[in-house]
């Protein structure tokens, strides 16, 4: 790019997407086990075909993630193709927590897939695990 050439005027993240198996699934996965909240769940029709508008969050905290099925009646074929393509291979978002070791033992608790066991860095301790539809994700605890 130029130096005079003008850039696109970005002013934050608020939006990511996951495709997932099910929506209703994901959702009970991420609030009850994750402690996520609900931001969004609105139904809605484009072009003739029925949707759903489907977005999760930390509580007090901008950053939704909007959980979408492939198979939306709405998307075309190709999209639906993509769409499949990137499930459960699209992700390695990194969560923070206080205490990885405590966090980890209550998500296994809880059923979850645990895919890397706590490690610990220089810069802190990072453990990864998978969600229903199998989503990998990092959850990490800072060191001091």
């Amino acid at each position: 790019m130029s130096k005079t050439q003008q850039r696109a005027e970005i002013t934050g993240l608020r939006i990511v997407s996951l495709v997932v198996d099910d929506v209703d699934d994901a959702i009970e996965f991420y609030t009850q086990t994750l402690g996520f909240e609900v931001k969004a769940d609105d139904d809605f029709e484009m072009d003739g075909q029925a949707g759903r508008w489907v977005t999760v969050g930390v509580p007090e905290q901008d950053v939704e993630i909007s959980l979408v099925e492939a198979e939306e009646p709405y998307y075309d074929e190709n999209t639906q193709t993509l769409l499949e393509s990137k499930r459960g291979t699209e992700t390695w978002w990194t969560f923070r927590t206080p205490d990885c070791e405590a966090s980890v033992a209550a998500l296994r608790d809880a059923g979850v897939e645990i895919t890397q066991e706590p490690r610990t860095y220089p810069w802190g301790t990072e453990a990864m695990f998978a969600d229903p539809s199998g989503n990998q994700f990092s959850l990490f605890e800072y060191a001091e």
